[in-house]
Order: C-alpha cells, then sequence, then structure tokens
C-alpha cells in the first residue's frame, strides 16, 4: 500500500467528504502522465486526478515550460501564426492554449468581482499593482 503524506493538493470531487481540504492525509501520489504532470488518488473516493486540474495547463500534451513560453510570446502581442513558427507547434494548438488562458482569466476576474465584491476598476488598478511589484522583484 502506498504512503499517504500531507500534501499541498485536496480531491476536486465534490461528492467526497473531504472536498477541498488540505492537509488530511488522504491524497497519495498516483504515477505521472506522459507530460509529466503528477497524479493523485483520493483515498476516500478513489478518484485520480492531475495536479493541474482547474489550471490552463489541464489537458495539455505541452509540458508546463513550453506553455509558459507559448504565454510569454502571447502578452508580447505575437501572432498565433509567428508563435507556431517559433515553437514548432500547430496553429491550432497555440490557439487552444490561448483559449485555456483566456478562459482562466475571464473565471478568475469573474470571482473579483462576485466573491470580493469589486468594480472591474479595482480589479484593474490591482493587476496593475501586481504588474508593478512584479518588475521590481
Amino acid at each position: 500500500m502506498r504512503k499517504s503524506r500531507k500534501l499541498d493538493v485536496a480531491c476536486p470531487n465534490k461528492n467526497c467528504r473531504v472536498h477541498k481540504k488540505i492537509g488530511l492525509r488522504n491524497i497519495i501520489r498516483f504515477g505521472s502522465q506522459p507530460n509529466g504532470t503528477q497524479r493523485y488518488r483520493c483515498t476516500d473516493c478513489k478518484r485520480t486526478f492531475a495536479r493541474t486540474i482547474n489550471t490552463p495547463f489541464f489537458h495539455k500534451h505541452l509540458s508546463k515550460k513550453e506553455i509558459i513560453h507559448i504565454c510569454k510570446l502571447l502578452s508580447e502581442k505575437t501572432s498565433f501564426r509567428a508563435i507556431a513558427r517559433i515553437t514548432s507547434h500547430h496553429l491550432d494548438t497555440i490557439r487552444s492554449i490561448a483559449s485555456a488562458i483566456a478562459e482562466h482569466c475571464k473565471k478568475f476576474n469573474e470571482y473579483f468581482v462576485t466573491e470580493l465584491n469589486l468594480t472591474p476598476i479595482e480589479v484593474d488598478e490591482m493587476w496593475s499593482f501586481v504588474k508593478k511589484k512584479k518588475k521590481i522583484v
């Protein structure tokens, strides 16, 4: 039997009794995916899941490093076709990654507006503040 450890991962199954509870020693490592992503298994509900669940990296065959490189090129306003040529990936792959990133950002902004009751202007100011601090670090 595998050893359960205190990990920073929670069970994503909404029907599990320990859903989104971290540090209960109910999660075990359960192999890895072909792109190198760690897989886990909940000992309560027996569900297996990847570490990248609920992120833009989920269900992507590219490595995290490649996706980050593509995101950096997108943030520099490089065209999709140019990114496809630079990275030697198919144009549809680049579009898929851009779509996943856009959807994730949309959910993030909606969370700030609905759950934290911020106005869109406050959210925009927060992102500009974070961007300025990132340059200093």
